[in-house]
Formats: C-alpha cells, sequence, structure tokens
C-alpha cells in the first residue's frame, strides 16, 4: 500500500487552501481514537474534512457521501475526551491560515480564540501524518505549550519527542533533505551515478531529496532507464505541481493503477486519495469481518461433529439392540427352563448356541422382559439419535454454505447480511434500514436485467421480491453457490440460447465449483422454485434444464 507522503499533502493543500482558509468549523466528532470528523462550513457549502491517524491509512481528505457510508464510520454516543477539548476550543471559530511546514507530513490549522476573560490566543491544530507516530495536536501557538493530543506519547514510547498536555510542542526531528529545485543538474548526476546498484540509487533519492517517494523514484528510474539527466529534468516536472493534470498522473499515478481500478483516473487530487483510502479500509474491514465468521463458523462445526460423533456412537449400538430382542424372543420360547446365572440355548435366527444371563431373582419371563425393555431404551436413543444427526447435518451444511457466501463476498453489506444470518453480534454493523435490491449484484445481458443474491439473505430476496413466475432461476447443480434471477421483460419473451450461457457462466463464477473445466447448472421458471425452509435459502424445484460450461 501507498504512504500518504509529503508531496501528496501539498497537492491536497493547494487544491483545498481556498475553501480551508476561512472556513469555519461548524461541529466536531470523534468515531474512534484514530480518525477525526471536522464539519466545515465557507461560502455557504458545507464539507466533512476526514482526519485518519490509523498508522496503516493514515491521511486527510474530503470524502464523497457514498465512501463515507462505505468507510464504516459509527460515532459513539459519548464523545471522546480529545473530542471535547477541540469543541471547547476550536467549535464554531474559523480557521484564519492553514500551512504545510516544508517537506513534512504536517498540516497546521490556525484559529484565534479568545478565553472567557476575553483574552485572545492563535491556537494551532496539527494534522501529523507519519505512520505510526501520526497524531492530531491541538497547541498555542504564542506559548508552543499543548492543549491536547489525540494520543499522549510518554518517555517510555519516544525518548526523542514527548507529546501531552502542558509539555512544549516541538516539530519533529529534521531529516535534512535538500529541495531538489534548488539542486545542481552536475551534482545530481554525479551522485547518481556514483551507485552502481540501481536499488541504492533509488533509495539515495528518497533518503536525500524532498518529496521522491519511492514509488515514484523507482517508476521514474526504471521509465528512463537509470538515465541520470532525464531523471533528474523527470523528478523536477513530478514535484512541480503547477504541472499537475486533470487526471492526477504526475504524482498519483501510483494510485492510479491495479489497487483501485487498471488505469482509473480521478478529476481532483481529493477525489483520487478519498477513493484509494476507502477502498484499502474496506479490503482490511472485509478481511476482519470475513476472519470473524471464519472463526465463528470453525467453532460451531468443531462442536457440531463432536455431537455428531456421540450420536454415530449410539447408532452403532443397533447390533447390540437386536441382540437383546433375540435373547428376549428366545426366552419367551423357552418358559419352563432352570433359571441359572447363564444358559446356553440355540439361536432360532441363526441356528447357533447363545449365551444368556439371567438374573436368578427374576423368573424367565421377567428376564425376558428386562432384555425387551433393554431392546426398547436402546431403540429409543437410536431413533433420537437419527433426528439428531439430521439436524446436525442439516447445521453443518447450512454453516458450509455459510462459509462459501463468505469466500465470494466483496462487500461490507454481503458480509453484514451473513454476519446477521449467523447472529454474530458486532458493533460495525450497520443496523439502519437499507434497500437490499441497490446492494444486490445487477448485470444486464443483450437487454436483460440479471440479479445475483450471494448470501441467504440476498437470495431469499431476489427469490420473493423481484423474480415472477416466467422468470429464470439458475443455480450450480448440487453444490453451493448463488441464486441467479433473469428477469424478463415480459412474460412471453424467449431468452436466446446466446444469453442463457452467459447466465450459466456467471452462475458458475458464483459456485463451490468455480474452477472445475465444466459443470452443469440447472435453470428453470421461477414458478416452479419453492423454498424449503422459511429461515434459510434452501430450495426445491422441478421442470429444470441443464448448460454445461
Amino acid at each position: 500500500m501507498i504512504n500518504f507522503d509529503s508531496l501528496t499533502l501539498r497537492a491536497f493543500l493547494e487544491e483545498n487552501e481556498s475553501f480551508l482558509n476561512g472556513a469555519v468549523v461548524r461541529k466536531i466528532q470523534q468515531p474512534t481514537r484514530r480518525d477525526l470528523v471536522l464539519h466545515l462550513r465557507n461560502n455557504g457549502i458545507n464539507k466533512r474534512l476526514y482526519i485518519n491517524i490509523n498508522p496503516e491509512f493514515f491521511h486527510i481528505c474530503f470524502p464523497s457521501d457514498e465512501n463515507y457510508s462505505k468507510r464504516g464510520i459509527k460515532i459513539p454516543d459519548t464523545a471522546p475526551m480529545f473530542c471535547m477539548l477541540l469543541r471547547k476550543y476550536i467549535q464554531n471559530l474559523r480557521i484564519i491560515d492553514v500551512f504545510q511546514p516544508k517537506g513534512e507530513r504536517i498540516l497546521e490549522f490556525y484559529f484565534d480564540y479568545k478565553d472567557a476573560l476575553n483574552d485572545s490566543s492563535r491556537l494551532c491544530l496539527a494534522v501529523e501524518l507519519m505512520g505510526k507516530y501520526s497524531n492530531i495536536i491541538l497547541y498555542n501557538k504564542e506559548t508552543r505549550i499543548i492543549i491536547g493530543c489525540a494520543h499522549n506519547v510518554g518517555e517510555e514510547k519516544s525518548k526523542i519527542r514527548e507529546l501531552s498536555g502542558t509539555l512544549p510542542y516541538v516539530y519533529p526531528p529534521s531529516r535534512n533533505k535538500k529541495d531538489l529545485r534548488k539542486e545542481n543538474k552536475n551534482d545530481f548526476c554525479r551522485n547518481f551515478i556514483a551507485f552502481e546498484n540501481n536499488e541504492d540509487k533509488i533509495k539515495n533519492l528518497t533518503s536525500t531529496y524532498e518529496d521522491i517517494t519511492i514509488p515514484m523514484a523507482k517508476r521514474t528510474c526504471e521509465k528512463l532507464n537509470f538515465d541520470a539527466e532525464k531523471v533528474f529534468e523527470n523528478l523536477l516536472k513530478e514535484i512541480d505541481l503547477s504541472e499537475l493534470n486533470p487526471c492526477c498522473d504526475v504524482i498519483f499515478s501510483e494510485f492510479s493503477l491495479s489497487e483501485i481500478e487498471n488505469g482509473k483516473t480521478f478529476d481532483s487530487v481529493n477525489t483520487m486519495i478519498d477513493e484509494y483510502y476507502t477502498f484499502n479500509q474496506l479490503q482490511k474491514l472485509l478481511i476482519q469481518k470475513k476472519s470473524k465468521i471464519y472463526t465463528f463458523i470453525d467453532t460451531k462445526l468443531k462442536k457440531l461433529d463432536k455431537n455428531k460423533e456421540q450420536f454415530e456412537e449410539t447408532l452403532s449400538l443397533k447390533t447390540k439392540a437386536e441382540n437383546y430382542k433375540q435373547k428376549g424372543d428366545i426366552l419367551m420360547m423357552n418358559p419352563n427352563i432352570k433359571v441359572s446365572p447363564q444358559i446356553i440355548l440355540t439361536n432360532p435366527y441363526n441356528n447357533e448356541s447363545l449365551e444368556i444371563e439371567l438374573d436368578e431373582n427374576l423368573t424367565v419371563i421377567e428376564n425376558a422382559n428386562r432384555y425387551y425393555k433393554l431392546y426398547k431404551k436402546i431403540k429409543s436413543a437410536m431413533k433420537y439419535a437419527v433426528s439428531q444427526t439430521e439436524k446436525i447435518n442439516s447445521n453443518i451444511e447450512t454453516l458450509k454454505m455459510q462459509k462459501f457466501y463468505t469466500d465470494i463476498a466483496n462487500s461490507v453489506s454481503d458480509i453484514e447480511d451473513i454476519m446477521q444470518e449467523l447472529e454474530i453480534s458486532s458493533p460495525e454493523i450497520n443496523v439502519k434500514k437499507r434497500n437490499t435490491e441497490k446492494i444486490i449484484q445487477q448485470y444486464e445481458i443483450d437487454g436483460f436485467r440479471i440479479y445475483i443474491g450471494k448470501n441467504s439473505i440476498q437470495n431469499d430476496y431476489v427469490l420473493s421480491k423481484i423474480a415472477t413466475g416466467e422468470d429464470l432461476w439458475f443455480h450450480p447443480q448440487n453444490c453451493h453457490g448463488a441464486h441467479l434471477i433473469l428477469k424478463k421483460n415480459n412474460p412471453s419473451e424467449n431468452v436466446p440460447d446466446k444469453v442463457l450461457l452467459e447466465c450459466a457462466k456467471l452462475t458458475k463464477k458464483y459456485s463451490q465449483k468455480s474452477d472445475e473445466a465444466k459443470m452443469p447448472i440447472i435453470y428453470t421458471k421461477r414458478k416452479y422454485v419453492k423454498k424449503a425452509n422459511s429461515k434459510i435459502a434452501f430450495v426445491t424445484y422441478k421442470n429444470e434444464k441443464e448448460i454445461y460450461c
């Protein structure tokens, strides 16, 4: 993942400086200790400034409403202490200046503050975007005394720079990097070719000059075959933001590659930052939620397998039960024999000798009834074991199905549906009512609308709410998979073979056996599909046809 560097921050500031300068902080929210939301208003325009100081995703941007929702930002009922501190000092104040110290990943917002005695002071909110050292600090610009931090840094964490209330604020230690724009070309080329190894050349560029990142240096050097003069001239153009083109190819070309969409470009620096970090935060969130589901399912499966083994042991007593019944029958056939601790009689079922233990205190008939009781006890236990084994097998199959749905889930809403189905509690789940149809993946093939349900809730929705009787239902045969609905434009419409094949291919893509060379996909009209269980999307069907793809 690409880090948010000083050049990125400078580009963001130059693009949004006109809005930030003079903006009023209308509201302050702190979803977690690692992010902050400032609601700003300027010239009748409202924007949310999102600040993230997570060591993995540290950045700053104005997220779109859609991406803000995707990030799963949840405002707590009780504001954290740092949020309350910021509300006390800077809420409803106007930003009078925004500044980025040269070559630093620090953005400073300045405010004029008046206390209860009407004494004025200049406050600074410093946003430090520096990996694991990222922080948000409010301090008095005149006295340099820190008022509060998003998280304090004590001596045990850093011997170089402590951060907490009442301590003086100092900038991070300078890295003493050079400004490439002030560098002599001949000196640059001489230093560049002094390194024989190409990797050392790239590392030297990033450690020597401001605003040069490893991705930028690597891309430029490889593109220009490590030609020193061309590398110098190209890097000068890249760090000169006046030449930034509309699609942000200059400094953000790494952002626009495969990690979002191969070759995708954007019309602003802010949009690119927003899209890039929304995408990566969602991927991280998906991994975390999937891991939680896998752990839950594996634990349940382990418990079910253990219970199944116990019931299978009961089922294995069938021979023993039959043996008890035979002994009871033989004793009933010989009511006049003398009772002794152990007798041997001929078994009429196989003409073999059978040894039977008797209780001397009971008659032959009473001993026979004792064996019948043992037989009935085991038969009752076996009957119960059969019913419980069927339930266990059904639960195991359901969990395996949910595990498959988790595998193919590619959005937070898909995962939240599965967690809801499994009744896994999670504070991150958005419990607000949402439009399920918008969440369901949709395609259009030659004028036909295709809907794909990728979990039980979505499958139930496409079957019950979207599909009508004459629409076509697709599903992989004899394996778990998504339910696909082909929506006809009118009930009597004929679906071309080409469209049927494309639907079958899509169904295969979202099936448990998607890697197989050929597999059967079944399809039939929706009216021939019935739900077998109201809770999960198991179905029965008839009049089906097959397509191999």
